[in-house]
């Protein structure tokens, strides 16, 4: 079995699960440990993100980097004045 490390731990299972998807996207391979255990006795403690120890600094930097605050801007028709 591969070794596991834990890149981020979560109270708040909603951005448990956002940032399990964001690396989902990447192709990484995601295991939240404590997932369960929070379904049948809520409050149990931090949710863990893991991830294989092969894909632990890719996992970090992809939830380091908050994202482009950047906004496409919808394409205009050039002014023909």
């Amino acid at each position: 079995m591969e070794e596991v490390i834990t890149v981020a731990s979560f109270t708040e299972p909603l951005e448990a699960e956002m940032a399990k998807l964001r690396l989902e996207s990447a192709g990484i391979e995601v295991f939240l440990s404590g997932e369960n255990a929070r379904i049948m006795e809520p409050g149990l403690g931090p949710l863990q993100l893991q991830v294989k120890a092969v894909e632990e600094a890719d996992a970090r930097a992809i939830l380091a980097d908050p994202g482009s605050d950047i906004i496409p801007e919808a394409a205009t028709e050039p002014d023909i004045t």
